[in-house]
């Protein structure tokens, strides 16, 4: 082979040298701006994109694109000296809030010049409070535009914002108008907070169930409360019936939608005039749980069990959310229930803390029922007063800490409505929605409040009041070190659009679906087991190919006696998941167990090949 190179060429070996940088003079550079400037038709100088003198300049100052990006016309916030709690952890950073949205969170930002800036030292900086139970606007109550919009502001200046309110639906009537009717009714209100619409059932039949999928694809509703009485209907029952329910379910999980259960009972209790209060509360919330449960199992349907009154009941839900394959439940209680009881003169702690500690129960809903103000103890309860209730009932005594705190009352309900991380959490990409809490709070009981409300990286409230210009409380806003004046908030709520298959929620559920679908023994009550997960051994259910035992050949006398019938020993091959080479152990697809059970156990292994050629016989083997 020839190793001739043509002339000119460079060898591999020869590492070329960098060219020598141009120095551009200034004759040079004024010669480049008269080339990138032009004229116009009229005659006018337009100078180009940018000159020569404007990039030495830029490059002379050490401007950057990104800080270029901080001069266009945009909204800016940056908060200072607080720490960002989230559900899973705590840091102390600044944040800078872009058009409504978080841009950075860090410690040291690189922020533009003269924007407004809210030093948010000894201040805990919380994700909005999202409530996932409210009955404010509904025919069943007193309508009020007034009221509407005013308790929608209770509810902000509580820290609280976003709603997500139920519509239910009377019987008689078909779900998709009174949904309708309830926009076109509230779309001239003042939205205070954001506004996520759910639909609540009275009654089941086929063109309610027809209507579902009209409600998750062109409304955007992905949850649906439903009021079951715990037994079949008749002519006394307020509520669904468990066939009703059962349909219900399965077309929820076919549409990807989350079903809430709420007992007819616990309903009647607060004084709605919905059912009617005659109905044993216990007894109806026993049976109630029993049915969820046994129908969550069959349907693979997530299902929140709201508002239970007994703890008896949240012992019954963690049971069958522990059990293999898991029930996907869970349970949301009311602020009311945290707070400690008087019997007899004595005061007993709450009996649902333990759980809201442990995560059994995964958020707090007000179920503020229409626009009146609750008044006495009930006031706890009020959308306003969710958050220092929680608070104040669990933090400073030890029960939650600040990540729980969050993860009760906001991320747990953005979750399961499908708009985390959105809501609910503070990072980059997230909606400005923050509340402002003093850390004192920690340690001293009493002091936990909303110091500061925003809602879109707007200040809305300050110490329960609209941020206007009258309140003098609270951090100040300020532009380079010198306090600005704060405009008066106007509403700024919105409808927010959810989604089917809130990815949160439906992850477990598609994995059990896809468990199911592998292993069809695995569906009872009963735990998996490893043989039944590895199938190594034989199924735990009979086969439909039986084995019929009978008499030996040659007699035509009958079987005596029952006849019984065994399960066909399944080849070793056919075991799916498993690949065999038959007369050969596959060491590579035949699975681990802790047992050390292999697929051809139950056939024999020659140890040995014994010969009957005789001593100093012929033998093709020179081993033998």
């Amino acid at each position: 082979m020839s190793h001739r190179r043509e002339s000119g060429a460079v060898p591999p070996w020869v590492v070329p040298e960098p060219s020598p940088r141009k120095r551009t003079s200034q004759s040079e550079i004024h010669q480049e701006d008269t080339q990138n400037s032009r004229l116009s038709n009229d005659g006018r100088h337009v100078p180009g994109p940018e000159t020569a003198e404007e990039k030495r300049k830029s490059l002379a100052s050490g401007e950057t694109h990104e800080n270029q990006r901080f001069q266009s016309q945009n909204q800016y916030l940056h908060i200072i000296g607080g720490e960002i709690v989230n559900n899973d952890c705590m840091q102390k950073a600044n944040l800078l809030i872009e058009n409504g949205k978080i841009l950075f969170v860090g410690k040291r930002l690189d922020v533009p010049k003269n924007i407004p800036t809210i030093d948010a030292s000894d201040l805990l900086i919380m994700p909005g409070g999202i409530d996932i139970g409210t009955y404010i606007q509904n025919d069943t109550f007193d309508f009020d535009e007034n009221g509407y919009a005013s308790t929608i502001k209770e509810a902000l200046l509580g820290g609280t914002t976003t709603l997500v309110d139920t519509v239910i639906c009377p019987r008689g009537r078909l779900p998709v108008d009174m949904l309708c009717r309830q926009k076109n009714r509230t779309k001239n209100c003042k939205l205070w907070c954001n506004i996520v619409y759910r639909v609540g059932l009275l009654e089941i039949n086929d063109a309610i169930l027809d209507q579902f999928e009209l409600l998750v694809k062109q409304h955007d509703v992905n949850s649906f409360l439903f009021f079951v009485s715990g037994h079949e209907e008749t002519n006394g029952s307020k509520g669904i019936s468990p066939s009703g329910i059962k349909r219900a379910l399965l077309k929820c999980r076919q549409l990807g939608a989350l079903a809430l259960i709420r007992n007819v009972a616990a309903w009647s209790s607060t004084d709605s005039p919905v059912f009617d209060s005659n109905i044993s509360s216990e007894t109806s919330e026993k049976k109630t749980i029993e049915l969820a449960m046994q129908l969550a199992e069959v349907s693979n349907c997530p299902v929140v069990l709201t508002s239970p009154s007994n703890p008896a009941a949240v012992e019954e839900t963690v049971r069958f959310r522990r059990q293999l394959p898991p029930v996907h439940v869970q349970v949301t209680c009311t602020p009311g229930v945290l707070m400690p009881t008087l019997v007899n003169g004595r005061q007993h702690p709450s009996q649902f803390l333990p759980y809201l500690t442990t995560g059994d129960i995964m958020a707090v809903s007000s179920d503020q029922a229409g626009t009146n103000r609750p008044m006495g103890s009930a006031r706890l309860g009020a959308v306003g007063q969710r958050l220092v209730t929680v608070w104040e009932a669990g933090v400073p005594s030890g029960w939650l800490d600040p990540t729980a705190f969050v993860s009760v009352v906001s991320a747990n309900a953005a979750r399961y409505t499908g708009l985390y991380p959105y809501k609910g959490r503070i990072s980059p990409g997230s909606d400005a929605d923050l509340v402002l809490w003093p850390s004192n709070s920690l340690t001293q009981p009493g002091t936990g409040r909303p110091i500061m409300v925003l809602l879109r990286g707007h200040v809305m409230a300050r110490e329960g009041k609209l941020a206007d210009c009258s309140t003098e409380v609270g951090p100040y806003v300020t532009v380079d070190g010198s306090p600005q004046e704060t405009n008066e908030p106007q509403p700024s709520g919105e409808v927010l659009k959810t989604q089917p298959f809130p990815m949160p929620v439906y992850s477990a559920v598609l994995a059990t679906d896809r468990l199911r679908r592998r292993y069809p023994t695995s569906t009872g009550t009963e735990a998996w087991s490893m043989k039944v997960l590895t199938g190594e051994l034989d199924p735990c259910i009979p086969t439909a190919d039986t084995v019929t035992e009978s008499e030996p050949q040659g007699t035509s006398l009958p079987a005596v006696g029952p006849v019984t019938t065994v399960p066909k020993p399944s080849e070793p091959g056919e075991s799916f998941g498993v690949r065999m080479v038959h007369g050969h152990r596959d060491l590579h697809a035949s699975g681990f167990s802790l047992s050390g059970a292999q697929v051809d156990d139950n056939r024999p292994q020659r140890s040995g090949i014994r010969t009957s050629q005789p001593p100093g016989g012929q033998s093709r083997n020179p081993l033998w």
